[in-house]
């Protein structure tokens, strides 16, 4: 019988992947804490895993987990609620730092990015099916007394989209004429319509 070898810093971090049922959670954490680069408290802690659109992926519970997620939920002990987003304060899909990360509001993570000009819109989404300077043109020609039916025939666009953007409802940032605001920007908020006596 071979004796064990002497236990060395390299074969002593070693992760049992059959450990014993009591210790199976806190093996998954040590496996998933070994995945991190760890950098100073302030810096990028960088993913090292498996990958899914630039953020990190571990199997956690049964199946495939944000990594970021995880990391925030290993290290405050809160579990994310399913109408909260894992925001990133760094812009840095494949980091962990739990200092970087917070439970938060779709619409705060959107602004978020909106604010640091991380949503493409106009014709640098990914979407777009036309410039700006076709919308630019499609605003000129309908000022010019074009129908809007026709523009959406001759661009391949529907008729809902050039009211749209004919009516500055979309891709303000493209320039030309608005026309006009549709009846839906013509409202006024409920908050300062008086009520009928």
């Amino acid at each position: 019988m071979r004796p064990d070898p002497p236990v060395t810093l390299s074969n002593r971090r070693h992760v049992n992947i059959d450990p014993a049922p009591e210790l199976a959670e806190a093996v998954t954490v040590t496996r998933f804490w070994k995945l991190v680069t760890q950098g100073a408290p302030d810096e990028c802690w960088e993913w090292t895993g498996d990958t899914d659109d630039g953020y990190g992926v571990f199997f956690y519970h049964g199946r495939m987990r944000p990594a970021h997620e995880l990391s925030l939920s290993f290290s405050t002990g809160e579990k994310r609620l399913e109408s909260l987003d894992t925001c990133h304060s760094c812009d840095n899909p494949p980091c962990v730092n739990p200092a970087h990360l917070r439970f938060d509001t779709r619409l705060s993570n959107v602004r978020d990015m909106w604010d640091r000009g991380r949503i493409e819109s106009g014709e640098a989404h990914p979407h777009s099916r036309i410039s700006d300077a076709t919308v630019r043109e499609i605003r000129q020609r309908r000022a010019n007394g074009a129908r809007q039916i026709d523009l959406a025939e001759q661009y391949g666009i529907c008729s809902a989209y050039v009211s749209e953007i004919v009516n500055g409802l979309v891709r303000q940032e493209a320039g030309g004429p608005i026309t006009g605001r549709s009846k839906r920007t013509q409202r006024s908020p409920r908050s300062t319509r008086r009520k009928a006596a």
